[in-house]
């Protein structure tokens, strides 16, 4: 939900300088801002729940880990980012690192 709350902001911001506070006054009041303010915010509910029930040392990073994976994959999909060999190998490692706070816990 975070990922689909900044993309959405990401998506609307195309085009826009921000260059001064009507700018972003303007910004904020476009509908596809605003819902992703509330995707964003659901999102914070969200983990806020996880951390209530689960352990922080294993819900923190899994959460992080998984918003990276889901950013890089937006990024890739739907921005058009392209990814270096560094960006790769990071990508697997977190992957590996997800794989083994899972099995830990």
């Amino acid at each position: 939900m975070n990922v689909a709350g900044s993309s959405l902001i990401k998506y609307n911001l195309s085009g826009n300088k921000l260059s001064s506070f009507v700018d972003y006054v303007n910004l904020l009041l476009k509908p596809g801002v605003l819902l992703g303010f509330v995707s964003i915010f659901l999102s914070a509910l969200v983990m806020f729940k996880a951390l209530s029930v689960g352990k922080f040392s294993v819900i923190g990073p899994l959460a992080t880990g998984i918003n990276f994976m889901f950013t890089i994959a937006v990024g890739v999909m739907f921005f058009n980012d392209k990814l270096s060999f560094q960006a790769y190998v990071g990508l697997v490692l977190i992957l590996v690192g997800i794989t083994l706070i899972s099995i830990k816990a």
